[in-house]
This record gives C-alpha cells, sequence and structure tokens, in this order.
C-alpha cells in the first residue's frame, strides 16, 4: 500500500504562519531597512553640507586650529597665491578631495597663519602638512617627491600622501572621521617638540634658496617663503 500523502499548507496558509513566526517578521525587517537606508541618507546629506569632499580655504589661523585639532585625518596645504606651483597642488588636491571622505582637505595662506608657519619652520612652497589624530605625521614639500615636474598626476600625489596612512576608505563613521587626541593653542607646541627636533636633524626638504622672495607665480621651480 503506497503511503498516505503527507499533510500540505495551502499558500496563503504558510504565509499566516510564517507571519506568526517571530523570525520570519517581514514587517520589521523591512523596517529596519527602511531605517538603515534613512541612516544613509542623512550621512550623505552630512557629508554634502560639511566640510568633506572638498579643498576649504581657512583665513583664520585661531579657526584653522581648532577645526584640524577636531580631525582624525586632515591634510593642509600651505599656498602663496602668487607660486603658480601653489596653483598646480591645489588642482591637484581638489581632484583627490571628493574620493576621500574621512580626510579633510584645507588650505590656508601663509599669510594668514604665522604661527603654524612658524611653528611647523615653513619656507618652501608648495608645502602640505598631513595630521593623523591631531598630530603632523608627514610632510610634503615642493614637488620634489613628485617627480620634481609640474606635470606629476594625482595619481601620484596619491600614492604618495597614502603612504602617511591619512587617505583611509571605508563606511562613514565617528571614529573615523573624529581625532582621539584634541589639540589647542596652549599644548600644540608641546605635541611638536619631536617635530622640531626631526627639522634640526635634517628633514626632507625641497629645493632651498632665496628667489627674489615673494616672485611671480610663473617660475618653475618650487619657491621659498
Amino acid at each position: 500500500m503506497s503511503a498516505p500523502p503527507s499533510p500540505t499548507l495551502s499558500d496563503s496558509a504558510l504565509l499566516d504562519s510564517l507571519d506568526d513566526d517571530p523570525r520570519f517578521d517581514l514587517a520589521a525587517q523591512r523596517e529596519r531597512r527602511l531605517e538603515e537606508l534613512q541612516k544613509e541618507v542623512r550621512k550623505v546629506q552630512m557629508l554634502q553640507e560639511s566640510e568633506y569632499g572638498r579643498m576649504i580655504t581657512y583665513g583664520q589661523e585661531k579657526a584653522l586650529i581648532e577645526r584640524m585639532s577636531k580631525e582624525k585625518f586632515c591634510l593642509i596645504h600651505f599656498f602663496h597665491p602668487d607660486f603658480q606651483r601653489c596653483r598646480i597642488m591645489d588642482q591637484r588636491l581638489e581632484e583627490l578631495a571628493p574620493k576621500y571622505v574621512h580626510t579633510l582637505f584645507l588650505r590656508a595662506g601663509v599669510a594668514d597663519v604665522p604661527f603654524l608657519v612658524a611653528k611647523f619652520g615653513i619656507q618652501v612652497l608648495p608645502h602640505v602638512l598631513v595630521f593623523v589624530d591631531g598630530r603632523c605625521a608627514d610632510r610634503l614639500i615642493g614637488f620634489e617627491e613628485l617627480g620634481d615636474s609640474d606635470k606629476f598626476t594625482s595619481k601620484a600625489l596619491e600614492f604618495r600622501l597614502q603612504q602617511s596612512g591619512a587617505l583611509p576608505t571605508g563606511p562613514i563613521s565617528l571614529s573615523n572621521t573624529l581625532s582621539t587626541a584634541v589639540l589647542g593653542d596652549a599644548d600644540l607646541s608641546d605635541r611638536e617638540d619631536s617635530e622640531d627636533d626631526r627639522d634640526k636633524a635634517g628633514p626632507r626638504r625641497g629645493k632651498t634658496g632665496i628667489r627674489n622672495g615673494f616672485a611671480s607665480g610663473s617660475r618653475d621651480d618650487d619657491e621659498d617663503y
């Protein structure tokens, strides 16, 4: 004799049984997914409204120090408006900024930030300082490490800056955008004593030598400030 047929459920009965099972709460799953999407939208909106993803110019030194102290990853380009190579560096950094939304890309004219210029011994322009957790982790001086040519690509600059660890990628979160160390005017000098020692020992520099002070930006060489 053949075995009796196994009991079966209609499609509607099966769905009803799943609705009663907390493991298959489709409404709750949809709600969770909707909340996740809303969070992602808010993150994108915050990013668009923030200073991330683009180059930001700071003209006030105190505001710049306060801003950079809050960031986990920060690049600051010290420039002079009359120097051609500074304009080239700006262009390359502007190309990179949208790709690295965890890193704050800032720029400041050397005439506007005399304390920082003196503190970090900035003499050759363009000059990019790299900060990680509020500490100066690296610096790029002139174009010497970029082939000493005005025709270097943003890819070359990207590769060089990646060596400093300041161009992370991944999901946006507070932990990968906010600094774990807070700087201020009072302790900035203490934190950078090691930078002074390294400078005295002979850090990597671009081309040196006074070249007519504020020469016009049409020169091909890095400019001394």
